[in-house]
């Protein structure tokens, strides 16, 4: 059963590739032009969206340092952290999906003050802190109108999509089911290091990885005012839970690099009829690009500051 994982993350990557390939349908179904993203403004703009998700990555990194703190009590080299996050992060879009989570534990070999087995729990305690903050600011921004719109649609999702989906949590149950020796152990050795992880420290580390989730969120929802939607106030909060609901789609989906081909699949289901669907495929496209260029801008500061102190 070794191979199980594999059969997940090969599930999973099939999925994103239905994804990508139903969204290529839908862009040449409906004709969508993306000239309007080559205006000066457009791209001035643009060019703004990925420079703040570039340092909402840098800021991501400094957090984790100090869940890195808050759970060993060990105060790393913020440098060495802070690099090796960005340059991580740009891995997750390799094949697997895995390997931006590998790439963390450069800081156990930079530094011999934690384990690596210790930067992998801080990984972990990240990664829920994160689908706790995305789960939270959902809950709140969709109001009842959204919940009887998601309701009452009539999405065509094509069948290999659901066939994809449900073999990927089948597998994830078998998983659970053959290994839970390995989980119950791993459990108990989670909950002996979570001992250092105090309650005010939990609570900030929330109260951060919020600010990451929604600066995130913002981000897509001025994407979609550069294209030219219309969007008044009372739309934002049911667009922003609308759009962390698709992003917790592919963050959830093993195998797909970054959640690619997946978010925006599920935010074009979600988002189609309450906003213009030119735009909605656009803008899901656009934004994926931005967030790209945010993430080699992130890198770049990291050298950048490198170069700078030498």
């Amino acid at each position: 059963m070794k191979s199980s994982p594999k059969v997940v993350s090969v599930v999973g990557k099939l999925l994103m590739l239905a994804s990508l390939v139903f969204i290529v349908l839908q862009i040449a179904r409906h004709g969508i032009d993306f000239s309007l993203a080559a205006s000066p403004f457009v791209i001035m703009g643009l060019l703004l969206v990925s420079a703040i998700l570039g340092f909402g990555i840098v800021f991501a990194g400094f957090n984790f340092r100090w869940f890195i703190k808050d759970i060993t009590g060990v105060s790393v080299d913020g440098r060495i952290v802070i690099r090796a996050y960005c340059a991580s992060n740009l891995y997750k879009y390799l094949p697997g999906s895995v390997m931006y989570l590998i790439g963390r534990n450069r800081i156990a070999f930079e530094t011999k003050k934690v384990s690596h087995a210790q930067i992998a729990l801080a990984t972990a305690m990240e990664g829920v802190f994160i689908l706790l903050s995305a789960v939270i600011i959902v809950a709140v921004s969709i109001s009842d109108e959204a919940v009887y719109y998601i309701r009452d649609r009539d999405v065509s999702i094509p069948p290999f999509v659901w066939g994809i989906a449900g073999g990927i949590v089948l597998v994830c149950v078998l998983l659970s089911v053959i290994f839970r020796r390995r989980l119950r152990v791993w459990f108990g050795k989670f909950s002996d290091s979570m001992k250092n992880f105090r309650f005010v420290s939990r609570v900030k580390r929330l109260g951060t990885c919020l600010f990451i989730v929604m600066v995130m969120a913002v981000t897509y929802l001025v994407v979609l005012l550069l294209l030219g939607e219309q969007i008044t106030l009372d739309m934002v909060p049911t667009i922003i839970g609308l759009y962390l609901l698709a992003w917790l789609a592919g963050f959830l989906t093993p195998g797909a690099g970054g959640g690619m081909g997946v978010r925006e699949l599920v935010l074009y289901m979600f988002l189609d009829g309450y906003l213009n669907t030119a735009i909605v495929l656009s803008s899901a496209i656009i934004h994926r690009l931005v967030s790209i260029v945010g993430d080699v801008f992130a890198y770049g500061i990291v050298l950048a500051y490198a170069k700078a102190r030498k």
